[in-house]
């Protein structure tokens, strides 16, 4: 893709342009005297390009170096302009490395940091052999063309930078799941095609001050598990943050303050497969989010942001054997365990310790507010070990099916299946078949909205054979495929960012008939009458109520007589994705 105007309003002057054609602009750009925060001059903060010079920039690299790039699109975004994809070497390469830029566009230290580091390798005289390189230079579109100099209001420039909302508002760093963006669509099918083997995200920071430049987020080894998540715990780790501490100011993990300064302790976050790094666990692919302080000057954490994508580069060349053993034992044995965990937490009793430098803080009196504000006093520093809590333990874990079954009638979850590249096969005729049936039994939708939708959690479900009705063009997607987490973690209902916590499934579980209690009352009179069982039923029901306090109530004497009927549908509640248990032949394959 090549051919982008600047806009007629362009801030460059054309010395600018020149310098920026020859390659040497965004380089200039971040070299400027650092400042502290506060009130300053904006030429004093720094420069990171917009949309169309970003693409431009990849654009000309990709014209200069025909033989080892691809500048190509991937996708549309929700603001109708292209989604790019820049890669440095063979696609079929041993290592491949993903760089996503601008998920947060206020946050665009990765996309300066990309361009010196893409064009430095290009430079050189010895590229890296047998290794592919890709750069998404600024994915949250929508949100890199909303330009403005003040929405970070804690962030220590640039002078102008995009905005964290995309062209839906939505924020895309919890939207790798759901996929209400264009932009995450795209990404899963893009990401599944790249397959890499490692990948980074790169943000600026929120939170704390503290020394360190550069703080970093690791796919959560417990949660990766396997061999995968232990080799990255025991080597792949402590050799990123010893390279980086060999190469400029010493790394640091993610500040997750346990209160409310970090000499209290931190701990590790959770990144979920809502978020970009705990997506890319789904298909046993090593996750960084690059974590820039945000009150460091600009071209501070740019630097900082080129020094840790040139330790994953140098660390992965060095493990590349590793990794390809590691991922293909990582999904046989998940694909060959009986049970996986989908939901964890924080264990709190595994408490190590890390060695920290901090600020000093103390509480002031506000003279905003007349009330106690932190301050943090950057003159006064402290190095001591602290508390870090950085183990997570399974929470709730779910049997492996056999395989899963599901209707052609949830189009929208299937359309997210195929960008992950799930294998399924058609069901050829209208069939019946007994199989494996979840009923929600307990469940909560938030009562507001968060990132357009009313976030489910699940705290009780039953499961038990039952007949069900299959149409053709019904989907069978075995479990003996790459993509078994994913599917395990997206369709079990137990599943932390599962398509039922998204409300992919909302319908399935509200009730379509119902019954008029005057009219009911003869044929509730005859059941009880008739049955014996369920005169004992309601009986030991309204006891075990009235013990808590609880009237049942006619309505509801009525409602649990009706449905232990045959009047009952049975089908609301039904979880609408079925499961052939382990151990059972798949149909249709």
């Amino acid at each position: 893709m090549t051919g982008f105007e600047f806009n007629p309003f362009d801030r460059f002057n054309n010395v600018m342009r020149q310098a920026f054609k020859s390659g040497a602009f965004w380089v200039a750009c971040v070299s400027l005297t650092p400042v502290t925060y506060g009130q300053v001059q904006q030429h004093e903060l720094g420069e990171t390009p917009t949309w169309e010079e970003a693409q431009q920039a990849f654009s000309q690299l990709n014209e200069r170096h025909p033989r080892s790039t691809d500048f190509s699109s991937f996708g549309i975004s929700d603001v109708g302009r292209p989604l790019n994809l820049f890669t440095i070497g063979p696609l079929d390469a041993p290592l491949k490395i993903l760089v996503n830029n601008a998920i947060h566009p206020g946050e665009p230290c990765g996309v300066n940091a990309s361009i010196e580091w893409a064009t430095s390798i290009l430079n050189s005289a010895d590229l890296p052999n047998d290794v592919c390189i890709g750069i998404v230079p600024m994915y949250n579109v929508g949100g890199g063309l909303r330009r403005n100099c003040c929405t970070r209001a804690n962030q220590n420039g640039p002078a102008e930078y995009g905005f964290r909302g995309n062209a839906r508002n939505l924020d895309l760093n919890r939207d790798f799941i759901k996929c209400d963006s264009r932009n995450a669509l795209a990404f899963n099918a893009m990401f599944t095609a790249f397959d890499p083997d490692i990948f980074v995200d790169t943000h600026t920071s929120n939170g704390a001050d503290y020394p360190a430049e550069m703080t970093l987020i690791s796919t959560q080894p417990n949660k990766l598990g396997g061999p995968l998540g232990s080799w990255l715990e025991r080597v792949l780790i402590p050799e990123l943050y010893a390279e980086m501490e060999q190469r400029g100011p010493a790394m640091v993990p993610y500040v997750y303050s346990l209160d409310e300064t970090p000499d209290s302790g931190i701990k590790d976050f959770l990144e979920t497969p809502r978020y970009s790094t705990g997506y890319a666990a789904l298909h046993h692919s090593i996750g960084f989010t690059s974590e820039a302080h945000m009150l460091k000057p600009f071209d501070v954490r740019v630097a900082a942001t080129r020094r840790f994508l040139e330790t994953v580069l140098q660390c992965g060349i060095q493990h590349t054997d590793t990794l390809n053993a590691l991922r293909t034992i990582q999904a046989r044995a998940y694909s060959d365990a009986a049970e996986q965990p989908v939901m964890w937490e924080l264990d709190t009793t595994a408490k190590d310790s890390l060695l920290f430098t901090g600020f000093s803080a103390r509480h002031e009196w506000s003279n905003v507010s007349g009330e106690r504000r932190l301050r943090y006093d950057r003159e006064v520093t402290w190095t001591r070990y602290i508390p870090h809590l950085h183990s997570y333990k399974a929470q709730t874990t779910v049997r492996l099916p056999a395989a899963f079954i599901v209707p052609q009638a949830w189009r929208h979850v299937i359309e997210r299946l195929e960008a992950n590249g799930v294998e399924s096969t058609r069901i050829p005729n209208d069939t019946t078949l007994v199989l494996e049936v979840a009923h929600i039994v307990e469940h909560k939708a938030s009562p507001r909205p968060y990132e357009g939708h009313h976030y489910r959690s699940v705290t009780a479900v039953e499961r038990k054979l039952e007949a069900v009705q299959l149409f053709a063009g019904d989907l069978v997607v075995s479990m003996n495929q790459p993509a078994a987490r994913y599917l395990l973690e997206t369709l079990s209902p137990e599943g932390v960012d599962s398509f039922l916590a998204w409300n992919f499934f909302d319908s399935a579980l509200q009730q379509k008939e119902h019954f008029s209690s005057y009219v009911f009352e003869e044929t509730a009179e005859f059941l009880l009458q008739g049955d014996s069982a369920l005169r004992k039923a309601l009986q030991m029901t309204k006891k075990r109520l009235e013990s808590d306090s609880v009237e049942m109530g006619g309505r509801g004497q009525l409602d649990f007589i009706y449905q232990r009927s045959k009047h009952a549908e049975g089908t609301s509640n039904r979880y609408p994705i079925f499961a052939i248990p382990s151990g059972q032949n798949v149909p249709f394959q």
